[in-house]
């Protein structure tokens, strides 16, 4: 797949949602269209590593190896976050007033409810792989990939050009509103790298890992049709363990750390499924950083995954 037409596909979703800010109707199709082509990615994902024996055969050590590089990447991203917040005080300048419908939190449950479902549509996309379709039907599930990609692009364009607030907040913050993304994107790529240096791994695949901040889903697909089913599997496995750990950590790392500090392990998914748990041990004052944390590392996954694999 061309990066350059993905990058397409995700402007042209984002002049949409910029230019449409406050059509519901598209809001709701884009959400359904990001969230079937997950599925649908997600899926054809599963069968492909199915299919595929050397990657079966070597389930156990690209579990462990994910575990590594989920651990890197978490470490350099807290490590990074700290040592700027510790120079640097954000939450005491933030505006009053926080613009309605800017952000939401989807809730513990609908988050987890996600990933279960998620989850459950990979194990069954390799036991079909594995168990039911052909070697023939390998070139079906590329094509299906390919064009599943274009359409989640936009979906994904549109959700972010739709929130246009977050650009007059942003205006209102400052840079260092932004230095929290820009931050927790380099230390989980400097962390990914030197972990997989560690478990043998090139360094560019290593920080192509590291990329996908949380993001299984998308960095997963990317990876499988840029590369290999195997680094597909391993940035799946990163990136799910990466959430996972997320959920653990974020409550012992507020208190000792910061609860700026706090939003660096969930990665991309500080705008969904880590925000409440954010705003519960840091308060109503972290969920904007948070937010714009997300939406930012949500923007550069299908941007650095690509452009890393291919340093």
């Amino acid at each position: 797949m061309d990066l350059g037409l993905l990058v397409v596909f995700l402007l042209a979703g984002f002049a949409l949602g910029f230019f449409q800010e406050n059509n519901r109707l598209l809001s709701r199709l884009a959400r359904w269209v990001v969230h079937f082509g997950l599925l649908v990615l997600i899926a054809a994902m599963g069968a492909r590593i199915g299919a595929d024996p050397e990657v079966i055969a070597d389930l156990g050590r690209i579990g462990l190896q994910s575990f590594g590089l989920a651990i890197g990447g978490i470490t350099g991203s807290v490590v990074c976050l700290y040592i700027f917040s510790y120079y640097v005080e954000i939450l005491s300048e933030q505006p009053d007033h926080h613009e309605h419908g800017v952000y939401e939190t989807s809730g513990d449950e609908g988050g987890l409810r996600l990933t279960a479902i998620i989850l459950l549509v990979v194990t069954a996309g390799c036991l079909a792989g594995w168990l039911i379709l052909p070697e023939t039907a390998l070139p079906l599930l590329t094509s299906l990939t390919a064009y599943s990609l274009m359409v989640l692009f936009v979906g994904v364009g549109v959700d972010i050009g739709q929130k246009r607030g977050i650009f007059r907040q942003i205006r209102e913050l400052g840079w260092r509103i932004i230095a929290i993304p820009l931050l927790v994107a380099i230390g989980s790529i400097i962390g990914t790298v030197i972990a997989g240096t560690l478990l043998g791994l090139l360094r560019n695949e290593s920080a192509a890992l590291g990329a996908g901040f949380g993001w299984y889903s998308l960095s997963a697909v990317l990876l499988t049709d840029l590369h290999s089913v195997e680094l597909g599997s391993m940035a799946f496995l990163t990136n799910i363990m990466r959430e996972m750990l997320a959920l653990v950590i974020i409550p012992l790392i507020a208190p000792l750390l910061g609860s700026i500090t706090a939003i660096a392990p969930g990665g991309a998914t500080t705008m969904d499924v880590t925000l409440p748990l954010l705003k519960k041990v840091g308060g109503e004052e972290v969920v904007l950083p948070a937010f714009i944390n997300g939406v930012v590392l949500t923007a550069l996954v299908p941007l650095l995954v690509p452009f890393l694999l291919a340093l």
